[in-house]
């Protein structure tokens, strides 16, 4: 059996929408490592599911997960919404299509393919792994601003 991969994820956008980037740190025994990237122009909630997503991705087929995160959004669409989502052809109870249609469709293909569940975390608590995703995601963003106003 593989060993048990903890993650823990954070998205951010200056402005909303805006400049975003997304961060993951994850843990494997002795192993850690972070990945990261940036958006040019997203939401919060985007960031905060493509960080979810990015480190799905980067883990071997199969693998046993706990990702957490401070996203109410994130874990409690995968723990409670994202099932009835797909039954109701991705609309919300008010009948109107869904936002982050595709990024819920590729989290629920990803929970497929892992044994994951679904934890979630307060956000600037001191929660180990969080707060270095928070400010590698932040730095993320902050980078992509710049690079904006410097091309203005």
């Amino acid at each position: 059996m593989r060993e048990h991969i903890h993650i823990v994820t954070d998205g951010s956008a200056i402005g909303n929408p805006g400049p975003g980037g997304w961060a993951a740190v994850l843990s494997c025994g002795q192993k850690r490592w972070r990945i990261s990237g940036a958006v040019e122009h997203t939401t919060a909630n985007e960031m905060e599911l493509t960080a979810a997503i990015q480190a799905l991705k980067s883990i071997d087929f199969g693998s046993r997960v706990t990702l957490c995160s401070d996203s109410e959004y994130l874990i409690r669409g995968m723990r409670h919404l994202a099932d009835r989502w797909l039954r109701q052809g991705w609309r919300n109870t008010r009948g109107r299509p869904l936002r982050d249609q595709a990024l819920w469709q590729t989290l629920l293909i990803l929970r497929a393919n892992h044994f994951v569940e679904w934890r979630w975390v307060r956000g600037h608590d001191g929660h180990p792994g969080q707060t270095e995703a928070d400010a590698l995601a932040y730095m993320e963003a902050r980078r992509t601003w710049l690079a904006r106003r410097l091309v203005a």
